[in-house]
């Protein structure tokens, strides 16, 4: 077994670890496979012991980097409801849009109850607004409450815990306000650093070019990307260039590039250094160290670190004179790179990156000969267009499974994106950050410069994806269909070649063929699977696998998380929802409406019902139905029959009067002996309502009203129909204290089993008429 098939053992490894719980077996285990491979290393059966050691490796690494330090004094032990006094030093900064940042902190002492312990550990502080009187290593206190990171426990989430501890990040904590950390001055002379650096290019930028460009100015030189808006994301993402505004290693390979040219005229020039070595063996290796501080300054990101390793090999291999294959070289990078940071394989920037240089690798040289025939003058241009088309055939799945986007601009844009930002924007804003030290007035023209280029590059590319079919699309793809995109990306990949080859080209179309056009037969029975959002409510119906009723959308009370784009669009894509029936706003809330928008918006929905004329819903409602021309209807009070067939129905009903809350949609669906009722966030007048007009069928499942609101009354409807289960959706650790405690123990006198989606996740309740399968989101599974 090759370096490649360690490689790819090690990967499995890797990918198959977020579906198995931690065992203390799976390190002794790759020791053991260890010693069987040295007891049997010359004999051909002995691949075997080598592949199962870098897979059991991959797995023991990847929950290793995963599992928080068991260290008593670490700072992730002190999270809890109370506010503490921490005592840290910044690490780093980072600005974020509408004056928020994010601040790293080295933790020292936690104070409590009088007492300060002292502690270790990274936190991630949070910090709304207003002005920050400190820099990167500054000592800071403040009182705050420290968090445990955790996901929502939604299908198709990003794994926000798991992108924390790749930063060995295992503790959070908030602030509103920047007045809030008392600054603890440094020392008279206190050494600067590279991050103090990258903030201090950071302000000037700002202040020569404006708001507007200056994040993107920001991210080409210092890649400093969190104060691009959100708009401009999107125009990158639709025109296939936001690569060109990530550090990578076309940034590093042109620095690099031009290191080397200025180096080299003056290494030409001593007759002593030409006799020493040729400057193709020498100067790269000398230049390494500038690599590496142009790596710091720019933020150490993962795709510039990937660039550097490679460089750093090249430069080793000229020297000493010898030579390898590019593949087995990407190769040795990666397995490095995953050894030293398992987790790195979940960063979608790892990758782009390393699918990206794959795709180039494998498939331009095949091109390359047919391309040399080309007139000069096309050459270059069509080595361009191929490399991008390559990066892009190996890039797409990935895409498609982290950002949910198709691109098909950048086959074009690229074509003088890449030449624009490269040769002009590139230079421009690295000789500004340069100069800025000495010369400060034409460091900002270089800057005003390098945004002009970036007006004019972004002005193109909103004029080509506005024209038809370039203007990319959001898809929400099934498992089946992304895995079937992700095999015929490979079979593209693969070198044609006969016999075994081949053969394998061709079951791998066959299988995502089947996959796309056969996907996995509709379970026959009824399901409400109730979506984790935190404090809001979402809750999906689905009848036969075929129908869908979106009751809900969630959303926090939060202007930067986007509820439907982060948590329920994605859901419904790893559910298999393709279009929906009906969406259903039980009341015109911000914890239920919100998360709604993004939804409307990306997938094909049969009608909109609320409780209210659609004249009277929230504007931003009003606005994406009419733009998606989806047909909008007001439910009359009372009970409204949905569907109905022989064994099954589904109904709504709406009371007659009281508050929003109290005209909430209740939903009541039947399968054989079992039904549902979804209550919505009714209050004791809409419950004393709904019980004199009870649903015709039988309640075995039972939403508590109102997140689980004493307020509700929700001992009424217990008693009332004697549900088999019963659910609440919440939020972790939510300010209102719910589901209350009275309602709790209402429930528990009862008898009546209680799921919550604050401790369990997402909840999924399965009928086929003779009793409730329930099961919660864990480890990528319905379990």
């Amino acid at each position: 077994m090759g370096l490649s098939g360690y490689l790819l053992a090690y990967l499995g490894g890797l990918l198959a670890a977020p579906w198995l719980p931690p065992s203390p077996w799976f390190a002794p285990g790759a020791l053991a496979c260890a010693l069987f491979f040295f007891a049997l290393r010359s004999r051909p059966v002995a691949a075997l012991p080598a592949a199962a050691f870098f897979c059991l490796l991959g797995v023991s690494l990847y929950h290793l980097h995963l599992t928080p330090p068991a260290d008593p004094a670490h700072v992730r032990n002190f999270a809890g409801e109370e506010r503490v006094l921490l005592d840290a030093t910044i690490l780093s900064i980072a600005d974020r849009p509408s004056g928020r940042r994010v601040l790293d902190l080295a933790a020292h002492g936690v104070g409590k109850d009088g007492r300060e312990a002292a502690v270790h550990g990274t936190v991630r502080l949070y910090l709304d607004e207003g002005p920050l009187q400190a820099e990167s290593g500054d000592r800071v206190r403040l009182l705050t409450r420290l968090r445990t990171p955790r996901a929502f426990g939604t299908p198709g989430e990003f794994d926000f815990p798991r992108h924390l501890a790749y930063s060995g990040v295992f503790a959070t904590a908030h602030a509103r306000h920047g007045l809030d950390l008392a600054v603890i001055p440094r020392p008279q002379g206190g050494r600067a650093s590279f991050e103090n650096a990258r903030r201090t290019i950071a302000s000037y930028i700002e202040a020569a070019v404006g708001p507007g460009y200056a994040p993107l100015v920001q991210a080409l030189v210092i890649g400093e990307k969190s104060g691009i808006s959100s708009e401009q994301r999107e125009l990158l993402a639709r025109g296939g260039v936001s690569h060109l505004f990530a550090i990578s290693g076309l940034h590093l390979g042109m620095v690099a590039a031009l290191l080397y040219a200025v180096a080299s005229f003056f290494y030409r020039r001593s007759e002593t250094l030409l006799i020493l070595a040729p400057p193709r063996r020498l100067l790269p290796v000398l230049l390494l160290p500038l690599l590496v501080a142009y790596l710091a300054l720019t933020g150490n990101a993962l795709p510039t670190r990937r660039a550097l390793l490679m460089a750093g090999a090249v430069a080793l291999l000229l020297l000493f004179a010898r030579r390898t294959q590019p593949v087995r070289l990407f190769a040795t990078v990666a397995l490095l790179i995953l050894v030293a940071e398992p987790l790195a394989l979940y960063q979608p920037a790892f990758q782009l990156s390393f699918a990206g240089l794959l795709g180039i690798l494998l498939l331009v040289p095949r091109w390359s000969t047919r391309l040399a025939l080309l007139p000069r003058p096309l050459r270059w241009p069509a080595m361009l267009f191929a490399s991008t088309t390559a990066a892009t055939l190996a890039t797409t799945p990935l895409v498609l499974f982290n950002f949910h986007m198709l691109a098909p601009a950048g086959l074009i844009t690229n074509l003088w994106a890449i030449p624009a930002v490269g040769f002009l924007a590139v230079p421009l804003g690295l000789a500004g950050a340069l100069l800025l030290p000495w010369f400060p007035w034409g460091a900002g023209m270089l800057f005003r410069a390098c945004s002009q280029v970036l007006q004019y590059v972004l002005a193109g590319v909103q004029a080509l994806i506005e024209l038809p079919l370039l203007q990319g699309w959001i898809w929400y793809l099934p498992p089946g269909q992304l895995l079937a995109i992700g095999l015929v990306s490979g079979v593209l990949l693969l070198p044609a070649g006969p016999g075994a080859l081949r053969r394998t080209r061709i079951a791998l179309l066959a299988a995502a063929a089947l996959l796309a056009a056969f996907p996995l037969p509709p379970a026959a029975d009824l399901q409400v699977t109730a979506l984790s959002v935190g404090q809001g409510d979402s809750i999906l119906v689905s009848r036969n696998g075929e129908s869908h009723y979106l009751v809900d959308g969630g959303g926090l009370y939060s202007e930067f998380f986007d509820v439907g784009q982060r948590l329920v669009a994605p859901a419904l894509g790893r559910l298999g929802v393709r279009s929906l029936d009906a969406v259903i706003l039980t009341h015109d809330h911000p914890d239920h409406r919100k998360g709604l928008l993004h939804v409307l918006e990306h997938f094909p929905v049969a009608r909109f019902l609320a409780p209210v004329a659609p004249g009277e819903l929230d504007r931003s409602l009003q606005e994406v139905l009419a733009r998606r021309q989806i047909p909008a209807a007001r439910l009359a009070p009372g009970w409204t029959l949905i569907e109905q067939e022989p064994d099954r129905s589904l109904a709504a009903f709406v009371p007659a009067r009281g508050s929003v809350n109290d005209r909430s949609i209740v939903l009541h669906g039947t399968l054989g002996r079992d039904g549902f009722l979804l209550t919505g966030d009714l209050e004791a007048p809409g419950v004393a309502e709904l019980l004199a007009s009870p649903p015709q069928g039988p309640v075995t499942l039972l939403k508590l009203p109102h997140h689980g609101s004493r307020r509700s009354t929700p001992e009424l409807l217990l008693d009332r129909f004697r549900p088999h289960r019963a659910f609440v959706s919440a939020g972790a650790g939510n300010p209102y204290q719910l589901p209350h405690p009275e309602v709790l123990s209402q429930v528990a006198e009862r008898g009546v089993p209680l799921c919550r989606t604050d401790r369990e996740g997402t909840l999924r309740f399965r009928s086929q008429g003779e009793g409730w399968r329930v099961t919660h989101w864990e480890r990528g599974l319905f379990r």
